[in-house]
């Protein structure tokens, strides 16, 4: 399949609303169609006749201590009134091909059609009105949200409304300001729909993060977008997500779990693209100024579970926002450390915001008025998506910016570590955010992890941490003297702890302390997100970690959805389970604008199928490459342009329980190790981009083909047909 035909798959995908939302304002992730450029983020609620756009962005920030006051708040919006449309019919369709909300209500006189999108390249908000029948009146109604300390303004100047809000004052760590212009192509904000005509509702939004005068930079960029502006934004905006679409594609059978596939990448992209801001708990749709949990960025998983399917998707440039507020801590976090436990580090609360703002203190005097909730692993957790970027990218520019913040990750536990007995031993780090403790304690040195002992979720931290530290080092050639020090912690960390549960052996969450946790997928988060385990572990480990799927038996959780599948293929569980559960799990906790949701967390659950998906088509733990490893043999799939490590991005197919096509590029040239799909059968190695494809050389052991690859060249593996 060509490049261009992998592209127009995402068409079919939408999500369709036959009736209004239910669920907007919501604390949590909204049910309604939503757009977004990565920065503004728009979502619509409302019958036909009163419809309400919601406008939030990343950097739309309440910078106040203590929890839960730090959070990310709602800007305003605007209220679009069309009296001709009561009691009209409903539907919509987010597209996620164009990123454009389409809706089309039809009335007893007049039927409408609006189409909303949000340039991909701007943060201008383009609504397009046209009808069938009887002329409609339109007015809309430009607000901002009110209370909660803000201060707001409103005005007009020429043909534009704006509005503006601000968090500001001595209690506030850093102020917030944004505002909306709107202007319409009627020239004034309400005007007469005609039939076989269209008019234009213009928006264009800023913070003081974007810009110093961010309200008059805002009123003379709505002022300058006139229908030929409209025009070049909308074949900006296609080109965009044209080539975004382009990346990477997959082609399972299966038009469910595909549909969700695509819908999480949309999604991503929509909330996570402005590198000062990343998205807070709910991305960038944001209803409410008092989100669940403040919003903010919760470091024990669901801050870094959003972006563990887009590496390996191809959409490295999604995760372009995931350092930034981790590296503003420091500061901070390196204090807590010195501060509180008396080492070298970073020690960070559960919780944080951007621009260093700490999110999670309150009024207790248990952990010095922080939220720690005895975990010592929030920054060892951090590290996971970097890890997975520099192993996927092999970028050593990023690999360089990262390093101190890794370094000093690994300081934390060269001091925290006890070692003992010729082992490494962890104490008081809680595996869950309410850890073990004694009664027997004072207010001043009041540990909620007291009791728990090398947790397992730490234990596989620890591993990934040090093994992608030497890895790196010597990829930058730094810090040589310490790698003694990091492999002696490789090499004596003590074993996952493991116990007797329903007659199997499977993994305990502590070795003292908890050994289970009824509702929460803990047991096998050392498996994914942290790559304890894959194909190439001792088999042993590998029986124990099904076991330990097997006794779990939960594919439905509070907290678990990006983690259990994506383990459950990463070991290689059984592939019909887990498509079965997983089509369940989409089906039964899925908004139709393919938010997949949970009890806890909302964009986390952007992770869950991509990454599952992807372990099933491809896996390169170990830096092994498996094509199709956890796939049912009879059962076609394709996928073009998936990511693995080594930086090689590859496209395959599995067609008659077979793979037919092999087609690698080496981004850096590294070599090349891929697991013989056609064992005792013959194939040859084609260097594909010179003018006279020729074949060269490799290596076969232990199943095993290897060989050397060219930065920026392509390969095929044939299949010689017998």
């Amino acid at each position: 399949m060509e490049a261009t035909e992998w592209k127009q798959r995402v068409k079919k995908y939408k999500g369709i609303f036959t009736e209004p939302p239910q669920t907007v304002p919501s604390d949590k992730v909204v049910d309604s169609p939503v757009i977004g450029n990565g920065d503004l983020g728009v979502t619509i609620s409302g019958r036909p006749d009163q419809q309400r756009v919601w406008i939030s962005k990343t950097d739309f920030w309440k910078a106040q201590k203590m929890y839960p006051n730090g959070s990310p708040c709602l800007l305003g919006g605007i209220d679009i009134h069309i009296p001709d449309l009561v009691n009209a019919s409903y539907y919509c369709e987010q597209r996620l091909d164009e990123a454009q909300i389409v809706s089309a209500f039809h009335g007893t006189a007049s039927s409408v059609y609006i189409t909303s999108w949000i340039s991909a390249l701007e943060n201008a908000l383009i609504i397009e009105f046209s009808c069938e029948g009887q002329a409609v009146s339109v007015k809309p109604d430009l607000w901002v949200q009110q209370g909660n300390g803000s201060e707001t303004e409103y005005g007009q100047e020429s043909n534009a409304v704006w509005a503006t809000r601000r968090f500001s004052g001595d209690d506030i760590e850093w102020p917030t300001e944004g505002v909306i212009a709107m202007r319409s192509s009627a020239g004034s904000p309400s005007f007469t729909l005609q039939p076989g005509t269209k008019q234009y509702l213009v928006a264009y939004v800023m913070t003081n993060h974007d810009e110093e005068n961010y309200l008059r930079e805002s009123i003379r960029k709505v002022g300058l977008i006139d229908e030929k502006a409209i025009a070049s934004l909308r074949s900006d905006h296609e080109d965009w997500w044209s080539t975004f679409w382009a990346k990477s594609a997959i082609d399972i059978g299966d038009e469910l779990l595909e549909k969700f596939w695509y819908g999480s990448h949309y999604i991503m992209a929509c909330c996570s693209r402005n590198k000062n801001f990343a998205p807070g708990l709910f991305g960038n749709w944001i209803t409410t100024d008092t989100p669940e949990w403040a919003g903010d960025y919760h470091l024990n998983y669901n801050y870094q579970a959003p972006w563990w399917g887009v590496y390996s998707s191809n959409h490295i440039e999604l995760s372009e926002p995931y350092d930034t507020p981790l590296l503003e801590y420091m500061s901070s976090g390196r204090r807590y450390a010195k501060e509180y436990l008396g080492i070298r580090g970073l020690y960070y609360d559960v919780g944080i915001g951007p621009k260093g703002l700490p999110t999670a203190l309150c009024n207790t005097p248990y952990e010095n008025g922080h939220m720690f909730l005895g975990q010592k692993s929030n920054s060892a957790l951090s590290t996971v998506n970097m890890l997975m970027r520099f192993y996927y990218t092999y970028d050593l520019e990023y690999a360089g910016f990262v390093y101190p913040f890794l370094t000093e990750v690994a300081d934390f536990w060269e001091d925290y570590l006890i070692f003992e007995n010729g082992r490494y031993v962890i104490y008081h780090d809680a595996i869950h955010e309410v850890g073990t403790y004694t009664e027997s304690h004072d207010d001043d040195h009041w540990d909620r992890g007291l009791e728990d002992m090398n947790p397992i979720l730490s234990l596989a931290l620890i591993r990934m941490l040090f093994k992608g530290l030497l890895d790196i080092s010597r990829q930058l050639q730094l810090d040589a003297e310490r790698r003694e020090k990091w492999t002696h912690i490789l090499e004596h960390i003590s074993e996952y702890p493991t116990f007797e549960r329903e007659g199997k052996t499977i993994f305990r969450l502590t070795e003292q302390g908890y050994d289970w946790w009824p509702d929460n997928t803990l047991a096998i988060q050392h498996i994914w997100p942290a790559g304890g385990i894959g194909l190439d572990s001792d088999p042993g480990l590998l029986e124990i970690a099904k076991n330990t799927i097997t006794v779990l038996n939960r594919w439905t959780d509070y907290n678990g959805f990006p983690t259990i599948f994506t383990a459950a293929a990463r070991v290689g569980y059984e592939p019909e389970t887990i498509l079965r559960e997983l089509r369940r799990q989409c089906s039964k906790h899925s908004f139709p604008n393919l938010f997949i949701f949970f009890g806890g967390g909302g964009i986390e659950c952007c992770s869950g199928v991509p990454a599952t998906i992807n372990e099933m088509l491809l896996q390169s733990h170990e830096q092994v490459i498996r094509l199709f490893p956890v796939w049912p043999r009879d059962k076609a799939a394709r996928f073009h342009q998936l990511r693995a490590a080594g930086a090689f991005v590859i496209s395959s197919e599995l067609s008659g329980g077979k793979v037919t096509l092999i087609e690698i590029t080496s981004e850096k040239g590294q070599d090349c190790r891929i697991f013989n799909p056609w064992l005792n059968e013959g194939f040859s190695l084609i260097e594909v981009d010179s003018k006279h494809p020729k074949e060269i050389e490799w290596k076969l052991s232990s199943d095993i083909i290897s060989f050397h690859t060219e930065a920026g060249k392509s390969y095929a593996l044939r299949h010689h047909e017998s």
